[in-house]
C-alpha cells in the first residue's frame, strides 16, 4: 500500500518503478584468478579469454569459451559460476541458475555462486528463493557487503521493510555504497 492514492493505474507503475530503481542496486561477482606473468608467444586458455570477453561486454562470446574451458575443465566451479553471469548479462536467467547451481555442487562452500544465483532468482521475481540464497552467502561468508545488499533488496520487494533496513545497514557498515544510498532513502 502507498502512504497517498495515485489511483491504481498510477499507483501500479509507481510500485513497478521502485521496484526498478531498487533492483538496479543489486549485483554478481565475477570470480577471478590471479593474472599470470604475460605468457611468450602462448595462447590464453580458455577462462582467461572468457573473463576478459566478459569484462568487455561481449556475453554471448564469454559464454562460448567458459563452455570450451568446462570441454577441458569440467568441474571448474569458476567457469560455470562466469558463465552464468555471462547469461544472466545476456537475459538468461534460467539459464544462469542452472550455471550457478552446478557450481555449486562442485563446491558446496561457493557464496559468490549463491550470491549470483541469488540475484538470478530477483530476475525471476522468486524473492523467497534469493533470500534463502542470500543468506546462505552470507553464513558461509557472513561479511559479504553484496550478499546483504542484494538480500536486502528482496526483501524490500516483498515489502519486508524491517529485515531490508536491517540489511541495508550491514552492507552499509562493510562499505557497500549503494546499500548506504538504499539506507538513507528508504530507512530514515
Amino acid at each position: 500500500m502507498l502512504p497517498f492514492n495515485l489511483g491504481p493505474k498510477l499507483g501500479s507503475i509507481f510500485i513497478f518503478c521502485l521496484s526498478i530503481t531498487q533492483f538496479s542496486s543489486c549485483s554478481s561477482e565475477q570470480e577471478k584468478t590471479p593474472e599470470p606473468l604475460p605468457p611468450q608467444k602462448i595462447t590464453p586458455n580458455p577462462f582467461q579469454q572468457g573473463n576478459s570477453k566478459l569484462k568487455n561486454g561481449e556475453f554471448l562470446d564469454a559464454i562460448e569459451f567458459y563452455s570450451r574451458d568446462l570441454d577441458i575443465n569440467p568441474n571448474n566451479p569458476s567457469s560455470l559460476n562466469n558463465r552464468g553471469i555471462a547469461k544472466s548479462k545476456s537475459g538468461d536467467a534460467a539459464g544462469a541458475i542452472s550455471d550457478y547451481t552446478q557450481a555449486i555442487e562442485r563446491q558446496e562452500n561457493y557464496a559468490i555462486a549463491y550470491n549470483n544465483r541469488g540475484f538470478a532468482k530477483i530476475k525471476l521475481s522468486d524473492y523467497l528463493g534469493a533470500i534463502q540464497d542470500f543468506s546462505t552467502a552470507l553464513r558461509l561468508k557472513p561479511d559479504y557487503a553484496n550478499a546483504w545488499n542484494n538480500r536486502a533488496v528482496a526483501y524490500w520487494a516483498i515489502k519486508d521493510r524491517q529485515n531490508a533496513c536491517e540489511d541495508w545497514n550491514k552492507a552499509e557498515a562493510l562499505g557497500h555504497g549503494e546499500a548506504a544510498k538504499s539506507y538513507l532513502k528508504f530507512c530514515n
